[in-house]
């Protein structure tokens, strides 16, 4: 059986620690997935200066991991500090979504995976309405959005779609507390062992 599909898919929260891989994540799109997440064909300079800043308190992040490397990515992004562990009292906050999948791991369900990871975290950090900008001929994240309830409408050559997040529950942030802690601890084992694989190759 070919590995890509042989291979579990691990999805978690990115950390800072997280931010070299989510970098490489991005700089080993092709140029077709670069133009689909972004809206233009990228170049690198743009994705290294983008994950350098992705990672602010108006950020959450989430990774698909296979065999330790980032595979695909997840980013629920607001200009309000959404992910200060506060209990989200009020419920105001706008976000927006993105999302990004190499290739050859596509029609796994990893972007419903990551999906159901975003809408999970909006209930639980306060925000209320999460919005999905995309460009027409992407037709795989329009799919993806509207198996959540979402409604496009076209604006400005793009199209942008719109949902609700539910109200969080005890539960649904016992769950989201618990799912960090776990997520965090992976992190840093993750980052060690890329440290100890960079230095196994520079002293090759």
């Amino acid at each position: 059986m070919n590995e890509v599909y042989s291979s579990p898919v691990e999805v978690r929260r990115l950390w800072l620690s997280d931010k070299e891989a989510f970098r490489d994540h991005l700089l080993s799109l092709s140029p077709r997935s670069r133009h689909l997440r972004f809206g233009g064909g990228m170049a690198d300079d743009f994705l290294v200066h983008y994950a350098e800043n992705c990672f602010g308190k108006g950020d959450l992040l989430y990774g698909a991991f296979v065999d330790g490397k980032m595979i695909g990515a997840a980013e629920l992004r607001s200009n309000h500090a959404i992910w200060s562990e506060q209990p989200p009292f009020g419920r105001h906050i706008h976000a927006e979504a993105a999302f990004s999948v190499d290739e050859v791991y596509r029609r796994r369900g990893i972007g419903e995976k990551l999906f159901k990871r975003i809408l999970r975290a909006a209930t639980n950090h306060g925000v209320e309405a999460i919005e999905i900008i995309c460009l027409p001929e992407n037709v795989g994240m329009q799919n993806l959005a509207k198996k959540f309830d979402a409604h496009f409408t076209f604006e400005q050559n793009s199209l942008t779609g719109r949902l609700t997040a539910h109200r969080p529950t005890a539960f649904s942030l016992i769950r989201e507390a618990s799912g960090d802690a776990l997520d965090f601890g992976a992190a840093l084992f993750d980052s060690h062992w890329r440290a100890v694989a960079d230095a196994r190759e520079k002293g090759a």
